[in-house]
């Protein structure tokens, strides 16, 4: 019978499913999903080969365990800091600091990496993880254009570029070419730009042509009949 290090069978259980969330995320990080096995996970966790059966049954049941209770954290400690930020550009702001920040200590999982080991529907379930996370971007991006500090723009176009802007700085954090702060204000100086209402030039009486910054229309000038049979041949 194995030994219990808490007051209550509950508490116990729910210290190993820590133990093996730390230590997944650990290796995760080190190895790469595609060779963390079950075995791995319970020898880190300090736990005998076939007793993590008794908590997840195959890796995906363990993957979506730890994805669960870290976008928890991430989404209590965003809400509290976006709720803080006196505008639009401060959230947006907050918003990308944090997340860089978890891409240099919290081991999140690239889906890059994920997808190629998970079947379709599988897959879809693990980025529903991901969801409550853009739903605080998208409120940022909605309350910003209604306060005409954004443009209006689709949220449901605009938020999966943000991230992909976010995301592209996991691999120079990782290699320590940029620092999170470095970082944070590299993404945030080019996302506010795209997001401010200057940034998108109007529609030629909606036939889709751009004007040319500076670009000036000339008039249309009636001609002379006289003038022209007075020009010479």
């Amino acid at each position: 019978m194995p030994k219990i290090s808490a007051p209550t069978l509950e508490a116990h259980r729910a210290a190993t499913i820590d133990r093996l969330l730390d230590a997944f995320g650990e290796l995760v990080m080190s190895k790469g999903f595609s060779v963390v096995s079950l075995a791995d996970v319970a020898a880190a966790a300090g736990l005998a080969r076939t007793a993590i059966y008794n908590y997840f049954p195959d890796r995906e049941s363990l993957l979506f365990a730890w994805t669960e209770r870290e976008v928890q954290r991430t989404i209590a400690i965003l809400e509290q800091e976006v709720a803080q930020a006196p505008n639009g550009a401060e959230k947006i702001r907050s918003f990308i600091r944090l997340q860089l920040m978890d891409f240099a200590s919290r081991h999140l999982p690239p889906g890059q990496e994920v997808i190629q080991f998970l079947q379709p529907e599988t897959y879809g379930r693990f980025m529903q993880h991901i969801e409550p996370v853009e739903r605080i971007l998208r409120e940022i991006l909605e309350e910003g254009a209604d306060s005409g500090e954004f443009a209006p723009l689709d949220p449901s176009s605009t938020v999966p570029m943000m991230m992909a802007c976010i995301g592209a700085e996991r691999g120079p954090i990782a290699s320590r070419a940029r620092t999170v702060e470095e970082a944070t204000d590299r993404v945030t100086e080019f996302l506010l730009r795209a997001l401010s209402p200057g940034a998108i030039a109007p529609r030629d009486n909606g036939r889709g042509a751009r004007s040319r910054p500076g670009a000036k229309r000339r008039a249309a000038v009636p001609r002379n009949p006289r003038a022209a049979k007075s020009r010479p041949r």
